[in-house]
């Protein structure tokens, strides 16, 4: 498969709220479009903040899994609904949790114990195009962007981190892909930086089970 390396530069502008202890981060590609599904690593022992909440379900709906990318704590149990009127089968090979849920329907919810730390990354045999990540970790509080590219973090102290750690799947699925940067002020915002490589995408024929699956309509 052919892939086109591109520098992407994700900027990262943090604005105050009106309430003086929340802090609104946008993370940015070079091109400046949002970038969704940005992680977000802050060390809880240097900074005390309180990221959003995520759930611990991902779901599947129109042969996508949702969110595409998630974070948890190690021990947690994740549940796979399915909201598609058609079954799904997960899977995953990541050293952090290898696992499999055989063919199933809407009827059955599912769940798994994500008990060891790292990146584990999910597929579905069916459906080539259904991937997604679940971050697992205890050593950083994690904020995801959303598909605008932004996050709000409340501060449980009077300063926001001066420094991150940002991770995205085009990174590759190793936490230690992860980039620490500086966050600088520059005219009452913060800034940094990161470069990684997104893949080109490439149309392919479907798999022969997707192929005897559709033709089931299942």
């Amino acid at each position: 498969m052919k892939r086109l390396f591109v520098s992407v530069l994700f900027m990262v502008f943090v604005v105050s709220n009106v309430v003086a202890d929340s802090v609104r981060i946008e993370i940015l590609a070079g091109d400046g479009q949002p970038l969704a599904n940005a992680a977000l690593l802050i060390e809880s022992k240097k900074v005390s903040v309180q990221v959003p909440e995520t759930s611990a379900v991902v779901d599947q709906v129109d042969k996508q899994f949702t969110p595409t990318v998630s974070a948890v704590e190690p021990g947690t149990d994740v549940v796979f609904p399915n909201s598609d009127n058609i079954r799904h089968h997960v899977y995953s090979f990541s050293e952090a949790k290898n696992f499999e849920l055989k063919l199933y329907s809407d009827k059955e919810k599912p769940s798994v114990n994500f008990d060891k730390a790292g990146i584990v990354t999910l597929g579905c045999n069916i459906h080539d195009q259904m991937v997604a990540y679940v971050l697992v970790s205890d050593a950083y509080d994690v904020a995801i962007t959303n598909e605008q590219g932004i996050v709000e973090l409340t501060l449980e102290e009077s300063e926001a981190p001066t420094e991150v750690r940002v991770w995205h799947y085009w990174m590759g699925d190793k936490l230690s892909k992860a980039q620490s940067v500086q966050l600088t002020s520059d005219s009452g915002k913060l800034t940094a930086q990161v470069q990684v490589s997104p893949p080109v995408q490439e149309d392919k024929e479907p798999s022969r089970l997707e192929q005897r699956f559709n033709r089931r309509g299942n």
